[in-house]
């Protein structure tokens, strides 16, 4: 019920002000309710996209099927929600594109280091300052 009122105030808020609204979410729920058109990204890339109603009943890529799988049905209590297999790689997702890279990229996520601003690198001035 919050999170209802909270998009119909970001709705109204956007038509009132002759606004276009950008929502980024997991939630195909929301996106049902709220959006026209729909992009789909996996690991920063477009996979999918089109209109909602369109990519909601006819996915074409295979983790926008996932993600329709993956959503609770009401009334199905007992259902063993999907879960999309595979995993990410460990450590830096930039690893394998980096000039910098070390082992140590490659094994362990680097953090988010910095004040106004922020670099999640191992070797960022940021990390050499808090190291």
């Amino acid at each position: 019920t919050v999170q209802a009122q909270i998009l119909r105030l970001l709705r109204d808020r956007a038509r009132a002000s002759q606004m276009a609204m950008m929502l980024i979410t997991h939630d195909l729920g929301v996106i049902a309710q709220m959006a026209e058109q729909v992009v789909v990204m996996y690991a920063g890339r477009i996979v999918e996209q089109g209109a909602t109603a369109e990519v909601l009943r006819h996915p074409q890529h295979p983790y926008t099927r996932g993600l329709i799988d993956s959503r609770p049905v009401p009334g199905e209590r007992r259902r063993r929600l999907y879960s999309i297999p595979g995993h990410l790689p460990a450590g830096c997702a930039f690893a394998g594109r980096c000039e910098r890279a070390t082992a140590r990229c490659r094994e362990a996520i680097p953090p988010l280091l910095g004040d106004r601003q922020r670099a999640a690198c191992f070797y960022s001035e940021f990390a050499e300052v808090t190291a």
